[in-house]
């Protein structure tokens, strides 16, 4: 297909956009597109209505070939073994050295930190998938026949996957609407009866992450999302610090009603009737005073 029917294509949407963008990779890897094709392919990479079709990394990767930088972004599919071929015995384990080989190519921060928390998400949730059908082979009907997982073998996979979602740095993912890590979402999957349950959780996922780390302290993680109950800890704080202030009057600043303040307070204090009397000839008194000041004062501002 010609690159403008490519073009095109993408330009309308539907379901051959995106096949029609993943051709435009190709054709831009191979440096055949022109200056004005590649004008028209920015402009489909800026077009909000469009980030569907280059999802997933393809949009990406079609910037790196257009600018001649790096590798493509890899679909996650390209970076699984054959779940079939996996050790029943082992598969938490083996969750664990492939992620360590393929982190680097998970996450990408050419991609926003949304989809690397979905490719990770995404990576093991095929192993997952793959522990649930054999540790409930009778929920769903196989291509071919099953055999069980042992019990003993499910407690040991569970330990390993355990491990692994841990030292791959899983906690770092945050789900955006429940506020759990990914340590959490992972167990929630491990946990499915049939591998449409797992698919019907891992569906309603809405991550975030994984954490952003300073470059000059790698050990300091700051935070990726700040959960909901967080945010509104802060905030009762702060209106408490607020009405604390308040309460001391003019946020804790000195001023000329605070007088009469503690003129009242030690009203309130007194407790015969005799007491009130003479606190009641203070404060008139007081006010008197301040009167007699306030007036003086401005007398000698209006000599000077």
């Amino acid at each position: 297909m010609a690159v403008t029917d490519l073009l095109r294509t993408v330009r309308s949407g539907g379901p051959q956009a995106r096949v029609a963008a993943t051709s435009l990779l190709e054709t831009a890897q191979t440096g055949s597109l022109r200056p004005h094709e590649v004008t028209e392919v920015k402009q489909l990479l800026a077009n909000p209505e469009l980030q569907d079709v280059f999802k997933d990394g393809l949009g990406a990767s079609l910037r790196d070939a257009l600018g001649g930088g790096a590798a493509p972004v890899r679909d996650v599919k390209a970076l699984l073994p054959n779940p079939k071929s996996l050790d029943p015995k082992s598969l938490g384990q083996r969750f664990g050295a492939d992620l360590l080989l393929m982190k680097q190519q998970l996450v990408d921060d050419r991609l926003p930190k949304a989809e690397n928390a979905d490719r990770l998400m995404e990576f093991f949730a095929a192993y997952a998938e793959r522990f649930v059908e054999l540790a409930h082979p009778g929920a769903h009907v196989p291509d071919a026949p099953v055999t069980p997982m042992r019990p003993e073998d499910q407690a040991k996979n569970l330990k390993q996957f355990e491990k692994a979602l841990t030292d791959g740095g899983f906690k770092e993912l945050v789900d955006r609407t429940t506020g759990q890590d990914g340590l959490a979402l992972g167990r929630t999957l491990l946990d499915s009866k049939s591998t449409d349950e797992l698919k019907a959780k891992k569906k309603d996922f809405a991550l975030d992450g994984p954490t952003v780390r300073d470059p000059q302290n790698p050990n300091a993680a700051t935070s990726i999302a700040v959960s909901a109950a967080h945010e509104r800890l802060i905030k009762e704080k702060k209106e408490e610090e607020e009405a604390r202030a308040r309460r001391k009057g003019r946020q804790g600043k000195l001023g000329s009603n605070m007088l009469w303040n503690a003129l009242h307070l030690m009203r309130e204090g007194a407790e015969t009737a005799e007491e009130k009397e003479a606190l009641n000839k203070l404060v008139l008194t007081a006010g008197l005073l301040l009167v007699f000041v306030a007036v003086m004062l401005t007398v000698f501002l209006l000599t000077i």
